[in-house]
């Protein structure tokens, strides 16, 4: 009988249909990564008009029944699915016949067997396919304009100190619930401290605010973590995560793989926010601050990076700008347009022809081989000599190109090879001297605009119909007119910043309640359309819209609506109730306890060392060699191809594609980092050295100072009487061992303190 199940267990995952996904990531990834290979490599053969072995490749239902000589995927087993045999020229089998596909594309088809095999449900598709573009901006809530609706009534008036709370407050009581009670004054200066700076508060900055008991008293705390430069760094790392910030260019196979000067835009979204530039023009400027009237002032050219910091795909043109429409639309208007690029989207309403007609937008434009500065350079010897250096370097290039013409148009790889290694040493000097300049990766419009066609099947070599370039109409409506401005970049972004776009509102309000709360009101940040998850609150997030729009579209303005409302003030516990009526907490009935993400994790070691580096701006640093950089974390340097394990290990965004959301996973190489990892064991050393701990004469009163300044808080009896506890275990321990090498007790006690939860979460 134990033989049958496990012959069950193995089989019928195999021959049975499992359920569709609901995970709109997965989703996302078979549409982009697995639906066009199949849909332009497989189904000729396999495929509705033609089942060649008896094997259809156009729904799950057809693969799992698999061909002729049975099932040709096994999910979540990819090495014993024939399919991927097959793909990987492994065996007798090798598909597709006339030659093997890309090895990235191998490793997609791989990963969404390991995966499970997903693929979005038919029945669904069916009937969102059946809905006309004017029907879906009719009745999809996304699509709708933007109200300001009125904040409903309530009974419990007195709890309401800004709309939010009426809105949310409707939703208890409906369901019979009341709001959690308000979090004390320790918790919520740190829980706000560490959301808007991304660092723990100073024990004096959390006695201040304990000992004020005046009215505005946290109003006042708000307005002074916004006016920090602090809070740009913080949440310029929010939007770096969108924007897919790297300062490498990925797999580039021969070329230097770093950007010179992808600092820049780093920079330039730090100072965006601290300086609360309109989220309009922040727009306008990522996508087209090359057309904008700047003035003398050129810094805002950098914003461009938003669009030219991305992948190069071996500098494929296709790949570099399906990279750039997925960031532009999914980053700012939570639409994955990218869906379309081989065939019309599967469940929202954008055709493969609005694909391509912006597809022809980032086609009309080009990066110039000389960057412009951002502003003037002092004139020193450091820079007199580079760029004496760099004008050598750009000769001996040309004078190359000038040499060797004839064979670098035939395309001869000697002396193409010769060619780049030169452009090389180029790049190398640029990217290496401190005395470089900074300059901004621009994008500007070429001379005259490409016309676009549709690509069929996504082939660049199969051209289709031609389009204009012009906007989405599921965002415009059928009356939308074509771009007639260069490229149309500047009317693309001007369409974005539109007050009339129904999404543009709706999304950023998402993203900052998301990075508040801990989840958004839309639970699929990046994705507003028919899979998307619908609002949690629907009339809340368009009165949130409405109103940061009616506020000049001010962010940190936003933030001090969301962090004044009692709703952001709840303690994280409440009715134990909630924990079996709404485990989600999607009623809001109490705040959410959060993890520290890795930055924040990071810096929070450093600030309580009294390490932390506060020096703004300027060229990526190494955060995990040795001396460890005492650097904020968001000036790491982000190598795309070779992303560090430490990052990976605490869940930090992948710089691949846009990232809506980190994800919270608990691994044992987590725990294993925090025990043995030299940057912890340096900082805990660094935190006994600080004056305020080591000149404590009394045991007691060192431990209630390290306390102060990890938790914000002095230690209770018991965790007094604890740690005295483990020192006096500690000492007995390390004279047995007799080892140089142990830690101290009072070093291992640190540790300890700083690998707490009380440390790593907020509350």
């Amino acid at each position: 009988m134990r033989f049958f199940s496990l012959i069950v267990c193995f089989f019928v995952p195999a021959l049975l249909p499992a359920a569709p996904p609901t995970d709109p990531q997965a989703i996302e990834f078979f549409e982009k990564h697995i639906r066009p290979v199949l849909v332009s490599r497989c189904q000729s053969c396999h495929g509705p008009k033609r089942q060649q072995g008896g094997l259809r490749l156009d729904s799950r239902a057809a693969l799992l029944k698999g061909s002729d000589n049975g099932a040709v995927v096994v999910p979540g087993q990819p090495d014993k699915s024939l399919l991927i045999k097959a793909i990987r020229y492994d065996g007798d089998v090798q598909m597709p016949p006339k030659g093997k596909l890309p090895d990235e594309t191998i490793a997609y088809l791989t990963e969404w067997v390991k995966r499970g095999a997903p693929w979005p449900e038919e029945a669904v598709q069916t009937d969102m396919a059946s809905l006309s573009v004017a029907e879906v901006r009719r009745t999809h809530w996304a699509f709708r304009p933007v109200k300001k609706p009125k904040p409903p009534a309530v009974k419990q008036a007195d709890w309401v100190k800004t709309p939010i709370d009426a809105f949310v407050l409707a939703g208890l009581e409906a369901k019979g619930l009341a709001p959690a009670p308000a979090a004390d004054r320790r918790t919520l200066i740190r829980r706000v401290t560490l959301d808007l700076h991304g660092l723990p508060p100073t024990p004096e900055e959390v006695a201040a605010f304990e000992a004020d008991r005046s009215p505005d008293a946290y109003e006042r705390l708000i307005d002074r973590l916004l006016a920090s430069p602090r809070y740009g760094e913080r949440w310029g790392r929010h939007w770096l995560d969108v924007a897919r910030y790297a300062d490498s260019k990925g797999y580039v196979f021969q070329e230097e793989r770093r950007y010179p000067f992808a600092y820049t835009y780093r920079d330039y979204v730090i100072r965006a926010f601290n300086e609360d530039l309109p989220y309009d023009q922040f727009i306008l400027q990522q996508l087209a601050a090359d057309q904008l009237p700047l003035g003398e002032d050129k810094r805002p050219l950098a914003a461009l990076g938003f669009l030219t910091l991305g992948r190069r795909f071996l500098n494929n043109i296709p790949d570099i700008i399906d990279d750039r429409i997925d960031v532009t639309m999914r980053g700012l208007q939570a639409l994955t347009v990218g869906c379309a690029r081989c065939h019309d989207h599967k469940f929202d309403p954008i055709p493969q022809k609005d694909y391509y007609s912006l597809y022809g937008v980032f086609a009309s434009c080009m990066e110039p081989k000389e960057l412009p500065l951002i502003a003037r350079p002092e004139q020193t010897a450091e820079l007199a000599a580079f760029e004496k250096e760099l004008a050598k370097r750009k000769a001996e290039v040309e004078k190359y190109r000038e040499q060797h013409k004839d064979e670098i148009a035939k395309g001869n790889r000697k002396f193409r090879d010769g060619l780049r290694a030169l452009q090389n040493k180029v790049d190398e000097w640029q990217v290496n001297s401190p005395a470089a300049p900074p300059r901004a990766m621009v994008l500007i419009d070429k001379p005259a605009p490409e016309t676009p066609h549709v690509f069929l099947r996504g082939n660049p070599n199969n051209r289709g119909p031609e389009v204009p370039r012009q906007f989405l109409e599921v965002v415009v409506g059928e009356k939308r007119q074509p771009f007639r401005q260069g490229s149309g970049r500047l009317e693309l972004a001007r369409a974005i910043a539109d007050r009339n776009n129904p999404l543009t509102a709706r999304v950023l309000v998402n993203r900052v309640w998301l990075h508040h709360f801990g989840t958004g009101l839309v639970r699929t940040p990046s994705d507003f359309g028919l899979r998307g998850d619908p609002p949690t609150h629907p009339e809340l997030l368009d009165w949130l819209a409405s109103t940061f729009m009616d506020n000049g579209w001010s962010i940190k303005k936003l933030h001090r609506l969301l962090l004044l409302s009692n709703t952001y003030q709840q303690a994280s516990s409440g009715d134990p109730r909630l924990v079996q009526m709404d485990p989600d907490n999607r009623l809001l009935a109490r705040m959410n306890r959060r993890r520290l993400d890795f930055e924040a994790m990071r810096d929070a070691l450093l600030f309580v060392a009294g390490r932390l580096d506060t020096t703004m701006g300027g060229r990526a640093v190494e955060l995990t060699t040795q001396p460890f950089s005492t650097r904020r974390t968001v000036y790491g340097f982000i190598d795309r191809q070779n992303l560090p394990g430490l990052f990976r290990t605490f869940d930090f965004a992948s710089p691949d594609t846009s990232s809506p959301q980190r994800y919270t996973t608990t691994v044992p190489q987590q725990a294993l980092f925090l025990m043995n990892s030299p940057f912890v064991l340096e900082q805990a050393r660094y935190f006994l050295q600080r004056p305020d701990v080591a000149g404590q004469a009394k045991e007691e009163a060192k431990i209630n100072r390290m306390y102060q300044i990890a938790y914000g808080r002095v230690a209770q009896a018991d965790e007094m009487e604890l740690g005295l506890r483990f020192l006096a275990e500690a000492r007995k321990n390390n004279e047995a061992k007799k080892t140089a090498l142990s830690l101290s007790p009072w070093e291992q006690y640190a540790q300890v303190l700083l690998l707490s939860n009380e440390f790593a979460f907020v509350d």
